[in-house]
């Protein structure tokens, strides 16, 4: 009896190991792609340009919209009223003018303005008081409009809403808009103003250890490459170890970007310099836009900079080598995250569960700034389908930061799928590896003998 039972015993440890044998996980390429991905919160985008006191026409609007971009910088001009308070018509247009970028898919990059010609000193309301009492109106429909509003830049104030060229914007001043705007806000949406020395002033708390964004408050910047100094956003003298409160020098303001926006978001327009041209190369314009972790960028502005870096190649190597320096920036504007590895492997427990370990690294520019998930879907033993969270904290992912997830699942035969999704709305966020036409990401093809 003893020698039977043995015998059977042997029988189902060579049963178990000839299904393990069988048991095997082939790995898709996972080689990284070269295309901009239409993710949202990031990117290239365009300027859409109203009059608050003109109804659009949404249906003409809608030919004007780029279907490549996930952003729009909504750029509404109040100048009409500087000597009147908002009325009821112009605070309800102004919500329907976000709601519509929002129903089309865009995150709003919003800012309201007295001029967009440059002429803030004849645009501007006569009062202080007036351009309080109007950023105070207006604080309350893009809490309202949250959903839709990414970033508000600036203060109304300034040729263009660019915060110079006001008679208004003195520390005391300035302090006294940011914090309507800090009352006023919606909490997932950002602020921005124009200066690094700027966000110091309006940060005087900060001068000793590491830096807080409580508030959400980033930059903004519409001289990027102009000059040295981007146009004045620096300290045009070069000076060293200058105060808190005043410009600093190149170097030491970029150095100041990259560790403020890893929190918040940065981003703008290039502008051809001129003389200055001749500084740039292709490398020096991808490290730079890299250390002020830029996520957006103007579509269309200068056109005459943006042509030269359609003809530049990029000088390193893999897939981008030989692609424009044009493509690549486009890329990696903002969040990128590339899954460099998969690994399935068997557990102790048996053959009824296996274990995924993913290695995704952010190749962007830019940080990731909202809330997200990645979900790891796959086939049980029935057939029936799962998905489990992978990482549910995406947020406050960092440029050059790479993460290793992993978890548990349940042994069965299929594809092991990837995917990620913004949790305000659902919005898939695709990974720089090669997809479905649906977008997502297959790690490979699983088969236990089950």
């Amino acid at each position: 009896m003893r020698e039977g039972e043995d015998l059977m015993m042997t029988n189902l440890f060579s049963r178990l190991r000839e299904k393990e044998k069988a048991w095997r996980f082939v790995q898709n390429e996972l080689s990284e792609v070269t295309e901009e991905l239409k993710n949202p919160a990031r990117g290239w985008y365009q300027i859409y340009t109203f009059a608050a006191e003109e109804e659009p026409d949404f249906e003409e609007q809608k030919w004007c919209l780029d279907s490549r971009d996930t952003l729009a910088l909504v750029m509404i001009d109040i100048g009409g009223f500087r000597k009147r308070d908002l009325d009821g018509a112009v605070l309800e247009r102004i919500r329907r003018i976000l709601h519509f970028f929002e129903e089309n898919q865009y995150d709003c990059i919003v800012r309201i303005v007295y001029d967009h010609e440059g002429k803030a000193f004849v645009r501007e309301p006569g009062t202080f008081a007036q351009v309080q009492a109007h950023l105070g109106q207006l604080g309350d429909v893009i809490k309202e409009c949250g959903a839709s509003v990414f970033i508000f830049q600036g203060m109304l104030l300034g040729n263009w809403g660019e915060m110079h060229g006001s008679r208004f914007l003195n520390d005391e001043r300035m302090f006294q808009l940011a914090e309507i705007l800090r009352k006023k806000k919606a909490p997932q949406t950002f602020l921005a103003v124009r200066r690094p020395v700027y966000w110091r002033r309006l940060h005087e708390g900060q001068k000793v250890g590491a830096l807080e964004c409580s508030d959400r408050m980033g930059l903004f910047d519409d001289g990027i490459f102009g000059s040295a100094s981007h146009l004045g956003t620096f300290d045009e003298e070069g000076r060293e170890d200058q105060p808190w409160g005043e410009p600093w020098h190149r170097e030491r303001e970029l150095e100041f970007e990259k560790e403020l926006c890893q929190q918040v978001p940065n981003g703008g327009e290039v502008v051809y310099g001129g003389g200055y041209i001749r500084n740039l190369m292709p490398g020096s314009v991808a490290e730079e836009l890299r250390k002020m972790q830029v996520t957006y960028l103007n579509r269309a502005h200068d056109a005459r900079l943006l042509d030269i870096w359609k003809e530049w190649k990029y000088p390193g190597q893999g897939v981008w080598a030989g692609r424009s320096i044009y493509d690549y920036v486009g890329a990696h504007l903002g969040y990128r995250f590339l899954i460099r590895n998969a690994c399935i492997s068997r557990t102790r427990r048996g053959g009824g569960e296996y274990r995924v370990e993913v290695e995704i690294e952010n190749t962007g520019f830019g940080g990731f700034y909202q809330e997200a998930e990645i979900y790891l879907e796959y086939a049980d033993r029935y057939g029936e389908q799962h998905s489990v969270i992978l990482e549910d904290r995406m947020k406050g992912w960092k440029s050059g930061e790479t993460r290793r997830l992993s978890c548990m699942a349940a042994a069965g035969r299929g594809q092991i799928v990837l995917e990620a999704r913004r949790k305000k709305d659902g919005r898939r966020i695709r990974f720089a590896n090669q997809a479905g036409e649906d977008g997502r990401t297959v790690l490979g093809y699983l088969d236990t003998g089950c």
